[in-house]
């Protein structure tokens, strides 16, 4: 295994367990923000878990903060720094996730841009109180992932999904828990609770799985619209 195999393995550290695959975020001293090293250990994990036909995915992060969101600071012109690539990146990363059965993810601290877009992308999110989310891209000029305007949309409908996405503000777990987004987890109990989750899930049929997750995202796109008609 070549030294930059190694690196990007050890980027994006993965544990498989019967039908379930564990990825962690592991750039801590850059708040696991994304740039493109990271991001190709991501997807490269995420696809294998998906040749490796597991049904349940777990995302959590090593360090205090969960995902500082996509690494600008890494445009410096070269082929691991173009901002199109990273963009790239993170849409086909939150396609992957999508693709899976049942997926979780565990947030303990900053889920900033497509940080929050990674927890936007799971069926179940667990946050600890501590967790705060932001979405920055509109005041800087890029528009947030096509699937997490979707995702946010249909789970809280346009007006609500506007203000998350476009004005920049700090929310903390409990605001979203509010919109029923996350369920607030205790920061010591996090990892265990997210990890006895997934292992709960995968030992489901996976094809039942995937049906109710196709069932419950059919009636969400049409309940929500008859909801908010009946409540204007």
């Amino acid at each position: 295994m070549s030294a930059n195999r190694e690196v990007a393995l050890d980027l994006c550290l993965a544990e498989h367990h019967d039908g379930l695959v564990v990825l962690t975020l592991n750039r801590p001293e850059a708040r696991n923000a994304l740039d493109v090293p990271l991001l190709e250990a991501f997807v490269s994990a995420l696809a294998e878990g998906k040749r490796a036909a597991v049904d349940v995915l777990l995302v959590r992060a090593e360090g205090p903060a969960f995902c500082a969101g996509a690494d600008v600071r890494s445009d410096d012109g070269t082929a691991t720094g173009r901002p199109g690539l990273r963009r790239r990146l993170i849409e086909e990363s939150l396609d992957l996730i999508g693709d899976y059965p049942a997926a979780v993810v565990a947030v303990q601290g900053a889920a900033v841009g497509a940080g929050w877009a990674i927890a936007a992308a799971a069926d179940i999110t667990l946050a600890s109180p501590a967790a705060t989310f932001r979405f920055p891209e509109l005041p800087l000029g890029f528009p947030p992932p096509d699937s997490t305007v979707r995702r946010l949309e249909a789970a809280v409908g346009p007006a609500r999904a506007l203000r998350l996405l476009a004005l920049n503000e700090r929310f903390v777990a409990d605001d979203l828990a509010r919109l029923g987004l996350v369920d607030v987890v205790p920061e010591d109990s996090l990892d265990v609770t997210a990890r006895e989750t997934a292992a709960r899930l995968a030992i489901l049929p996976p094809e039942l799985l995937r049906d109710l997750k196709t069932g419950l995202s059919a009636w969400k796109r049409t309940s929500l619209p008859n909801t908010l008609e009946r409540q204007s």
